[in-house]
């Protein structure tokens, strides 16, 4: 859920785009970014914004998947790359453990389970409780799909204070906003990026892990969702700029060949057509059928463009509602 003031700020240039850009383009651009808009982690006391790849971002990011290791040790302090999001499943009734390096040799360590509560009822109540950094949190809820029940370690800011860190947190259903998530300060954060990951279970579990280079990392972490959103905003807008003016040069083209010069343009085909079987053909039986060959191909290709058109106008209609 985005405050009050980063709902207006949203309204506000989006209506700026609407004056200056025209409505296709808004359009487009909402299509693109609709959807993709992640919430700001809500705990008791404190709010946290996501930053870096939470769930988008544009710089090109990579993401390794791991299923059923009861070990993983992520390392790209090498490679001139960065982590930006660790997103590990805790089997039920058991825990994961996890140390996280970043900085200049820095690191961080942390558990997090999830188990049955059994003393509550239904008794599909899950509990999950995050160790980090010597901080404990836990929280208890009605857990309708445990296919949920994934823990997540990325880059946060503190909404009070703007100040920058790590945070862990679980994405469990009916947990998401909740004081289930443990931030940890750590100032200049582009500076002190997340390198290597130790996990480590004595049950088998799943996890993936998304990646950039390191001055992309950098330049992502220093950005709440509004900055990332407007980024999206104005990409989507150059891509959708690009896609009109395509679209339209094509159905120029189209329409100046095969309506307003159909007639030339049927002549012309027949014409060439016509001379190519000629000096191709040892006899006339053989350049009827090399002939009426080509017709036949022609003449596919022109329902096949009208077919292609057919499902552009059908998409844009279905996108647009029209």
């Amino acid at each position: 859920m985005y405050p009050d003031d980063d709902l207006r700020t949203i309204r506000n240039k989006v209506g700026e785009i609407m004056k200056s850009k025209g409505h296709i383009r808004v359009l487009l651009a909402l299509l693109i970014v609709s959807g993709m808009i992640v919430s700001p982690i809500a705990a008791a006391t404190e709010q946290y914004t996501l930053t870096g790849f939470q769930e988008f971002n544009v710089f090109d990011v990579k993401k390794d998947m791991y299923d059923d290791v009861y070990n993983l040790t992520f390392d790209k302090s090498t490679d001139d790359q960065a982590i930006t999001l660790i997103h590990f499943k805790t089997p039920m009734d058991h825990t994961v453990s996890f140390k996280i390096y970043y900085g200049a040799g820095n690191s961080v360590s942390g558990t997090a389970s999830t188990a049955w509560n059994t003393s509550l009822l239904p008794l599909h109540t899950t509990t999950s409780t995050i160790v980090f950094n010597g901080e404990t949190k836990e929280y208890s809820y009605l857990d309708t799909n445990p296919e949920y029940d994934y823990y997540l370690s990325g880059y946060a800011k503190k909404q009070s204070d703007n100040s920058t860190g790590i945070i862990v947190y679980n994405a469990g259903y009916g947990s998401f906003d909740n004081d289930l998530a443990v931030f940890m300060s750590v100032p200049n954060i582009a500076g002190n990026l997340i390198y290597r990951v130790d996990l480590v279970s004595d049950a088998p579990f799943d996890v993936d892990i998304s990646y950039g280079t390191a001055s992309e990392v950098a330049s992502s972490v220093s950005k709440g969702i509004l900055d990332i959103a407007w980024e999206w905003m104005n990409f989507a807008i150059g891509i959708a700029g690009t896609l009109k003016d395509f679209l339209f040069a094509t159905f120029y083209w189209i329409k100046f060949i095969f309506v307003d010069n159909l007639l030339i343009t049927v002549a012309l085909y027949f014409s060439i057509s016509m001379a190519v079987a000629a000096t191709k053909s040892r006899d006339i039986f053989q350049f009827y059928r090399r002939f009426l060959s080509d017709q036949r191909k022609f003449f596919e290709f022109i329902l096949g463009l009208w077919q292609t058109l057919i499902n552009i106008i059908s998409s844009f209609r279905g996108i647009f509602r029209l």
